[in-house]
């Protein structure tokens, strides 16, 4: 295995990438361009990543493993993950043969991801709108997204459903409908108890990095009340679905 893949950051972090305690890899590039985005330095490939040999991520994780606690591992987020998927997928083989627990956040808007989506143990997945239009404004394809989601739920492995909630782009009685009604079909697709569900709000806490690289943050109102919160909250929750809080 002597392929690469490239970072911009790792570190270790508990429960928020995946369960228990992990060794976190973001990785450069992206298709979407969603204004609202915490890491625009990953976004593109730049000067700054750093590209590393899919071995020697093998030979870290296998050195930090008496410190995976509660079911930890490694985690593979961005950026977006799929943008590598065929040195990632080579990454992930390896860590399951020697028993390291693999996760990845993604988008899932890419297309020919089954054999990742297959073969990673966890997997969080960003829903950021179920309407073709708005999907488009950031430059996704919401069939793809989709599919790759019922994909996912259905091999019972599993799958945590993210929205990322933003007062002017997906808050609302109808987008709360909307998101159920697909998160419904979701869980008639799952092949067990492996789907659950999370809302989490728009912070700024990114923004700061936009002026030091140069770029414009144009969200103006992105700021949600605890009424746009439990608006998607009781639709999840009225739906019988798993909405958890990590």
């Amino acid at each position: 295995m002597n392929s690469e893949i490239k970072i911009f950051q790792k570190g270790f972090n508990y429960s928020q990438d995946g369960p228990g305690n992990r060794l976190v890899y973001h990785l450069c590039g992206c298709n979407l361009k969603c204004p609202w985005c915490s890491n625009p330095e990953g976004m593109r490939v730049t000067q700054s990543a750093k590209s590393i040999c899919c071995d020697e991520i093998v030979r870290e994780a296998l050195s930090a493993k008496p410190i995976f606690i509660d079911g930890g591992g490694v985690t593979f987020t961005g950026g977006e993950v799929t943008c590598q998927k065929k040195s990632l997928l080579t990454i992930v083989k390896s860590l399951r043969k020697v028993g390291i627990n693999t996760c990845i956040e993604t988008n899932a808007s890419l297309p020919d991801c089954d054999g990742l989506f297959e073969e990673v143990d966890f997997m969080i997945a960003d829903f950021k709108t179920p309407h073709i239009a708005k999907a488009l404004e950031i430059g996704a394809d919401i069939e793809n997204i989709k599919r790759n989601l019922i994909f996912r739920a259905a091999s019972g492995k599993p799958l945590l459903v993210r929205v990322p909630l933003i007062h002017y782009f997906n808050c609302g009685e109808e987008n709360a409908a909307a998101f159920g009604e697909f998160f419904s079909e979701l869980q008639k697709n799952s092949s067990a108890d492996n789907l659950s569900f999370e809302i989490l709000t728009y912070h700024e806490f990114g923004k700061s990095k936009y002026k030091s690289l140069n770029i414009p943050y144009t969200v103006t109102d992105g700021f949600v009340t605890n009424e746009d919160i439990n608006l998607l909250a009781d639709e999840i929750k009225r739906r019988k679905l798993n909405l958890i809080n990590t």
